[in-house]
């Protein structure tokens, strides 16, 4: 690895940071003919961009270190790329959750909703709010692309990056329709659908937290199929347990470390690991208290404590916590028996735990 690669996390975060404002800034110029318009949809991209933990981009460019990679620039114009994405992923995931805030600032749909509120017709305001969002979150991932491009043309081959990208962004999206599919149909049929359950974490979180990011940082290196297939196969199994640690989170996390309601997934009618445990090994009071809460947006807050409370006391959450340890450590195993470059695989390995047991 060559010696001017800074691995810690600040100095990742500031180079992708960087990437990400340039990309943005190049955006603005090409919206810049739309005026006002233009401007306010590149002001809620900003606020929507900023901030966040970049662990998809910290796993990018260490992935890329431990591979021995040299194009370092390209890695991070990479990682910008997915953080884009994630950016994207967030702004659509709360107009279609009906969501108010995000990393506890209202959410990119409800700005919208609030700025359109000054020149809309009465009461035309929240339907254009959710609009305004879904076409920011179109613009947002057309950035991504924008910033993609940034590190394709710099590679020999930049093949094999597209094609993961590509196939990442697919897939998330056919998991967020799973994901919504689910929580439309009967909770009387929960039972059955452990299955899904597991596909949806597999399709629409792991796909692109972890599985994208250790393979592209391969990529970028140069890295050849049979590796950046086993980096894909460490990326699943962390994905799906650093999804299953926000659906923890998301249940009894506290809201101002999260960002978001503690039981927001309850109103949501989310289907979850936790949510399918209580439901199948629970008392038929406890289902009761699920019941009464879940997928109800007018649920009070005694209601949703209530649920929350019946899923913990069935042995959600515990469960939750028995299916992390049992996700993370094969994957953890499997990482350490590759022969990696040392300084890049040390913060793999910690990020990998980082993952799973973070608090927010």
């Amino acid at each position: 690895m060559p010696a001017s690669i800074d691995l810690s996390p600040t100095a990742v975060k500031d180079r992708v940071d960087a990437r990400i404002r340039e990309t943005l800034d190049a955006t603005a110029l090409a919206l810049a003919p739309a005026g006002a318009a233009g401007a306010e949809i590149i002001d809620v991209l900003a606020e929507s961009s900023h901030g966040g933990k970049r662990l998809r981009a910290l796993l990018t460019v260490a992935s890329h270190a431990a591979h021995g990679g040299a194009a370092d620039a390209a890695a991070v114009s990479v990682a910008a790329a997915l953080e884009w994405f994630q950016t994207a992923a967030l702004i659509h995931d709360d107009v279609l959750d009906e969501s108010d805030t995000r990393r506890g600032r209202p959410a990119a749909h409800r700005r919208f909703e609030e700025m359109l509120g000054d020149v809309a017709e009465a009461g035309t305001a929240p339907q254009l709010g959710r609009s305004a969002g879904v076409l920011a979150g179109d613009v947002a991932l057309m950035t991504s692309h924008r910033a993609l491009d940034g590190a394709l043309v710099a590679l020999a081959d930049p093949r094999p990056v597209a094609e993961l990208f590509a196939s990442m962004a697919e897939l998330v999206t056919a998991g967020q329709y799973l994901d919504m599919r689910l929580a439309a149909t009967p909770l009387a049929d929960l039972a059955g659908q452990r299955e899904s359950i597991m596909a949806t974490m597999r399709c629409k979180t792991a796909s692109y937290s972890a599985e994208a990011p250790l393979a592209l940082g391969a990529a970028v290196a140069g890295a050849d199929a049979t590796r950046i297939d086993a980096m894909k196969q460490v990326g699943v199994p962390l994905g799906i347990a650093f999804q299953l640690r926000d659906d923890v989170l998301g249940l009894i996390g506290a809201p101002e470390v999260t960002g978001k309601p503690a039981g927001d997934d309850v109103r949501e009618g989310k289907r979850t690991l936790l949510l399918w445990h209580a439901w199948t090994s629970g008392s038929d009071a406890q289902r009761r208290a699920i019941h009464a809460a879940l997928g109800r947006r007018d649920a009070d807050q005694a209601e949703v404590d209530d649920a929350v409370a019946a899923i913990v006391e069935a042995g959600g959450v515990a469960e939750a916590e028995h299916e992390i340890e049992s996700l993370t450590q094969p994957a953890l195993t499997r990482l350490d028996s590759l022969e990696l470059e040392a300084a890049g695989a040390a913060v793999l390995r910690d990020l990998a735990e980082r993952l799973t047991a973070r608090a927010s």
